[in-house]
């Protein structure tokens, strides 16, 4: 059995299972890339392994992550915000992927990062590949969000 995943996402609900796999992924500006005569986007990162999280595994730290890339098609535009360019080694977490339906097919596809950059992709069509590329390595630590959209106990 292959040790990584391969995921096709090509509407809503297919999308909102390929952002839970790539929530913690950690990539840098430098391995995205906007591809314009191709009409994609592309994202290398290091994304840890959620589909191997047990209660066992939890309690023992015994934590993985997987090089992975993420291919975007029928992309017509993308656009970025709190992301330099100019420093491509800057550490990034992705922490979400969201959609926005626009007429018919069409859609915006927001790449959300820990910090508040964010990269939205204007595409076509919902069309988003997700392939793990190489083996596993165990790490130290598992990714832990502050989820900001509940109300804080004073």
């Amino acid at each position: 059995m292959p040790e990584g995943l391969k995921l096709v996402a090509a509407n809503t609900d297919d999308l909102e299972i390929l952002s839970a796999a790539l929530e913690g992924t950690i990539t840098s500006p430098g391995e995205m890339s906007f591809l314009r005569s191709r009409r994609a986007f592309t994202l290398m990162g290091s994304r840890f392994k959620w589909e191997d999280v047990t209660d066992e595994v939890d309690q023992h730290g015994a934590w993985f992550r997987i090089r992975s890339g993420v291919y975007v098609s029928d992309v017509l535009a993308v656009q970025s915000s709190g992301i330099s360019q100019s420093t491509p080694t800057e550490v990034l977490e992705l922490l979400n992927i969201s959609v926005e339906m626009k007429d018919d097919i069409a859609a915006d596809i927001c790449l959300e990062f820990a910090g508040g950059g964010t990269i939205k992709l204007d595409v076509e069509c919902i069309n988003v590949t997700l392939t793990d590329v190489d083996k596993a390595w165990q790490t130290e630590q598992k990714p832990v969000h502050e989820d900001t959209s509940a109300p804080k106990d004073n």
